[in-house]
């Protein structure tokens, strides 16, 4: 399928490149018939300057000018004494007036213009050339004139110019017609192929030419962003499905346990009830596990102020209750980041129920600053996390069966949700090597604040 606007893009460039073609050659032509143009009236003007000499050289010994003068090259001739009487002339300028009213300085002795009002000569103007000449009888003005040629030079040469124009301009328009055409056909193959691309299809890509050149490469990035496309509805596909399957595992329980409870007479309502609430509570913690899922996975930013990424551990540790273990600390002071507080403290709780959730006897929290970063570590010492499972943890719904174990109404978002927020914060999460049990590994980059801000206090 081609683009609507794929032949309107080629008609527009052909016409545009025409356009500007036609420009050239409106140029080009007005300059050649100018050129010719100047040229023939040189031409002209030296053959009526060459026949006032012959006249010249004719009367200069003798002693009577005679009435008629010889045909030889001008169309109209004349010969003018001082007083403006008319002498002589050629056999077409007989009877005639003075053909031209000017007369030429004595010195150079020549002057030539060109006069259009001359009655043997109706509708046509005149290149007429006057020279002093001697003759025994005293000065004469010799006046020698030809029709000028019109500008365009003849019908024959401009009708020749003007063809080649033509045919000029047609190879332009066809020439430019396919060569956009050839250009535009990966333009068109890759329109075609996107506007097969659909959601349930999403693991096809546009072609990719051979030629490296700009159209390869919006190929390429057109791939490039449909992979990350694909990737991104797979895994909304098994957020959905993971999201689907805890969602309908508390429901189902709670609607049994109902259906039984009505079933029964005898039965504990007290005891349901309670049951019920557990259940409601699992849906709530999962229903806002995903809601800050999805707000952290949009593309407006949280709002960021610089915050001591120790004082906030201090008191996130501070206001927890009790645990089975106790938590050490190592807090290091003035660790400045630049960071949303309340998802800091969240990000923080999760690592810190997790981390009681699998310690043997205790939990360890540090923090310091290393080569412009903030490090927030929290270790415990239990079993740990093997290797091949370090990522894994990472990823939503995802769940070792330890953790199922210690923790059978989890989510499986808690950690996937402290990795968003620190990839929010273009930070990191990761686990780390430790001596024993797991460690959790938050960095950011650390915030100096302007000198006019070192003296307010942070958070």
């Amino acid at each position: 399928m081609k683009p609507p606007r794929q032949w309107s893009v080629r008609l527009r460039l052909t016409i545009w490149a025409t356009a500007a073609a036609t420009l050239a050659c409106a140029v080009t032509v007005g300059f050649v018939l100018d050129s010719n143009h100047q040229s023939r009236m040189s031409d002209q003007l030296r053959e009526v300057y060459s026949a006032d000499l012959r006249v010249l050289h004719q009367l200069a010994d003798a002693a009577v000018v005679p009435p008629t003068l010889p045909d030889q090259g001008p169309a109209a001739m004349q010969v003018v004494d001082a007083a403006g009487t008319i002498l002589s002339a050629n056999a077409q300028m007989e009877g005639q007036p003075r053909m031209a009213g000017f007369a030429p300085p004595r010195r150079p002795g020549a002057m030539d213009r060109v006069v259009c009002d001359v009655p043997v000569f109706p509708d046509q103007c005149l290149i007429v050339a006057a020279m002093w000449i001697t003759a025994p009888g005293g000065p004469l003005i010799v006046y020698g004139g030809e029709p000028v040629h019109p500008w365009y030079g003849g019908g024959a040469f401009a009708a020749i110019l003007i063809a080649g124009a033509l045919i000029w301009l047609i190879l332009v328009a066809v020439g430019t017609d396919f060569l956009v055409g050839r250009a535009l056909r990966p333009v068109v193959a890759i329109t075609s192929e996107l506007a097969e691309i659909t959601e349930r299809r999403p693991g096809r890509r546009v072609p990719v030419p051979a030629h490296h050149d700009e159209i390869r490469y919006l190929a390429t990035t057109a791939n490039r962003t449909l992979h990350h496309l694909e990737e991104a509805i797979e895994r909304e596909r098994r957020f959905t499905s993971d999201v689907s399957h805890d969602l309908r595992a508390p429901i189902t329980a709670a609607r049994l346990r109902l259906e039984e409870a009505l079933t029964d007479p005898g039965v504990d309502w007290p005891r349901t009830a309670r049951e019920l609430l557990n259940d409601i509570e699992r849906q709530h913690a999962l229903a806002e596990d995903i809601l800050t899922l999805a707000r952290l996975g949009g593309d407006r930013l949280p709002p960021q102020a610089p915050a001591d990424l120790g004082l906030l551990a201090r008191r996130e540790i501070e206001r927890r209750l009790p645990g089975r273990v106790p938590i050490e600390t190592g807090l290091a002071p003035d660790v400045i980041v630049f960071c949303d507080r309340l998802l800091i403290a969240r990000l923080l709780a999760n690592l810190l129920d997790n981390a009681q959730r699998h310690a043997a006897t205790r939990v360890t929290v540090a923090v310091r600053g290393e080569e412009g970063t903030g490090v927030l570590a929290v270790a415990d010492d239990g079993a740990g996390i093997p290797p091949e499972y370090r990522e894994l943890v990472f990823e939503r719904f995802a769940r070792l069966p330890e953790s199922r174990e210690l923790d059978p109404g989890g989510t499986g978002l808690g950690l996937a949700i402290c990795r968003e927020i620190a990839q929010a914060h273009q930070g990191s999460l990761a686990v780390e090597e430790a001596d024993r049990g797991a460690c959790m590994v938050l960095r950011l980059p650390l915030h100096i604040p302007p000198s006019a801000q070192e003296g307010s206090p942070m958070i």
